[in-house]
């Protein structure tokens, strides 16, 4: 196998994992009816104060009518409200409910987790050096 294969062997697998981390903690918290796109929503939101419909579209980097499909879901569930803006009627600001704070917390959760696996199973050297290759990758 060639070294670039087994690299994308293992981009697969820890994109897969990560994903299961996630489900697997989106169970525990009893959330199980949230997909991974609503979780990834979730998240935006809670990193990011004051969002529009517009502005999280370009965080996402996807169409407004494709978000507004997703966070109306999330309105109607529960984890997100959205308030009317008092300067301009037109626009809406998107927040998390009490409920949706427990899924953001439950995102960052899955993924410490994740990162903390991966750093029992090496040492702080290792670490660091993945660390550093992983950014120099990625930029």
């Amino acid at each position: 196998m060639t070294e670039k294969k087994r690299m994308s062997e293992i981009i697969e697998r820890v994109g897969q994992a990560l994903v299961n981390a996630k489900v697997d903690k989106l169970k525990k918290i009893g959330a199980p009816e949230i997909n991974l796109t609503q979780f990834q929503y979730i998240s935006v939101i809670n990193q990011n104060q004051d969002l529009t419909f517009t502005d999280m579209a370009q965080v996402l980097k996807l169409s407004k009518p494709a978000v507004t499909s997703i966070i109306h879901k999330l309105v109607d569930q529960g984890y997100v409200t959205k308030k009317q803006s008092a300067d301009d009627r037109r626009v809406f600001h998107i927040y998390l409910t009490e409920s949706g704070k427990q899924i953001a917390e439950a995102y960052e959760d899955s993924r410490r987790e994740y990162v903390n696996g991966i750093h029992r199973r090496l040492n702080d050297g290792e670490f660091k050096q993945l660390l550093e290759l992983m950014e120099k990758a990625l930029h």
